[in-house]
């Protein structure tokens, strides 16, 4: 024998939250056919408990995608044979896929919702899977009603009706384990179809974390070219390093030069002074009383007129008081060289007139020699002079060099976390303007 009741149950939100609100309990007994002569127990009936007791309300909590004042129809249904076999009851509400397309105008936000096209054979078995009835079996332990979710499957029926809904089923010989796993059923679909599981929510997400990385990128980089733009050293940096190559490239010009001379004019002495029957002309010089002081102060002064040189804006007074001492420091060696060529004559040639304007063949041969020891002597002051200050420039080119590349390594690297954060953005609006118009939220809806 069957007897059958039914009770509804509404879906009222409360302070953001939704809770089940019974109504008053009221049981409709309705009598089933049943064979002729067979009459309803009057033990049964006045025995019979009632379908439902009111329970302590169960609070919800519910996302933003779930229509507000919803209903769910449940119906409750007893079984009753006369082999005295439990009760089952039914509990039963509705869910139906609603697409959800957002347009922002101004401050404004308008929602349309749309039907999309949905395999209802994949959504059920979607919705029997385990990993969506898991949540819900988790958060029916809180009830004290442990059921795997192969045991929680077994009772649920999901059901296709013809306007597209789909009716979910769910039968249990406790009312109370039905209404329970019912509502909690309900919520675990409202929250899994809550969630995005399209192909361009998890790029969305990959899009947030390009996005974050890229604009953190900007940001250190940013931060690095101002402080490196802040240095002393990386002051008009690239007009620096302009001008101190065009300045090395002469330096290196003039030191190759005067090496060039210096072994010339060293090749030149030795070749004459094995042809002369006298000791080095160098040696003679370098015995005279001022000649050593004179030439050690004119490689000074020719340190301090490349020191100047070297320079990105050389002092023109400076250089041109260094340049008349070394014109001065000059004239005082040639004198220092004259002097030392007469004593030496004097000495191995007495006989030689002290006012002879010109001298024998053999002895024209003796003051080239002691010309070329001279310019010998100069050249490679000079070349002694330059080398230090050529070898420090280029050293500082190597440097601005390496300072340059540090500075467009930077800038470029900015140009493309710059380009990346752009397309980054581009991506994330694009995805989300996707999302926005694609996105499906499960809804319970109304019986």
């Amino acid at each position: 024998m069957t007897q059958a009741a039914t009770l509804t149950l509404t879906l009222q939100p409360v302070a953001g939250r939704h809770v089940f609100v019974p109504p008053e309990p009221a049981l409709q007994v309705r009598r089933a056919a049943r064979a002729e002569g067979e009459s309803l127990s009057q033990q049964w009936v006045n025995g019979d408990r009632p379908l439902y007791h009111p329970p302590v309300p169960a609070v919800l909590p519910h996302r933003v995608g779930v229509a507000v004042g919803v209903a769910i129809a449940a119906t409750v249904g007893t079984t009753l044979y006369q082999s005295h076999t439990p009760p089952l009851y039914k509990s039963t509400f509705d869910l139906v896929p609603i697409a959800q397309r957002s347009q922002t105008i101004s401050t404004a936000t308008t929602t349309t919702e749309i039907r999309p096209e949905v395999d209802q054979a994949t959504l059920i078995q979607v919705l029997r899977s385990h990993q969506v009835l898991l949540p819900a079996v988790r958060d029916l332990r809180a009830y004290n009603i442990n059921l795997s979710p192969a045991a929680l499957a077994q009772n649920l029926e999901i059901v296709p009706l013809a306007d597209g809904r789909l009716e979910v089923r769910y039968r249990h010989r406790s009312e109370r384990v039905a209404q329970i796993v019912s509502r909690q059923l309900a919520q675990t679909y409202v929250d899994y179809g809550d969630r995005c599981r399209l192909d361009a929510c998890y790029a969305l997400e990959q899009a947030k974390t390009d996005l974050t990385e890229a604009t953190g990128q900007v940001a250190r980089l940013e931060q690095a070219i101002a402080q490196f733009q802040t240095r002393p050293d990386a002051q008009n940096l690239r007009h620096r390093a302009d001008t101190l190559t065009r300045r090395t490239a002469e330096f290196t010009r003039y030191l190759t030069q005067t090496e060039q001379e210096l072994k010339l004019a060293q090749e030149r002495y030795q070749m004459l002074q094995t042809q002369l029957p006298i000791t080095s002309a160098q040696s003679i010089l370098q015995q005279q009383t001022d000649y050593p002081a004179l030439l050690q102060d004119l490689h000074q002064t020719e340190g301090h007129i490349a020191t100047q040189l070297a320079q990105a804006q050389p002092d023109s007074q400076t250089l041109s008081a260094l340049y008349q001492r070394h014109q001065m420091l000059s004239g005082q060696l040639n004198q220092q060289v004259a002097i030392a060529l007469n004593q030496f004559l004097l000495t191995q040639f007495p006989d030689l007139a002290a006012d002879s304007e010109t001298l024998p063949p053999a002895l024209s041969q003796i003051e080239q020699a002691f010309g070329l020891a001279h310019q010998v002597n100069l050249l490679s002051a000079r070349q002694r002079a330059i080398a230090p200050i050529h070898q420090a420039m280029q050293a500082n080119k190597v440097r601005l060099a390496e300072l340059l590349q540090y500075q467009s390594k930077l800038e470029t690297q900015l140009a493309v976390q710059r380009r990346i954060l752009q397309e980054s953005q581009q991506q994330h609006a694009r995805l989300q303007q996707e999302i926005s118009e694609r996105r499906i939220v499960w809804r319970v809806a109304g019986a």
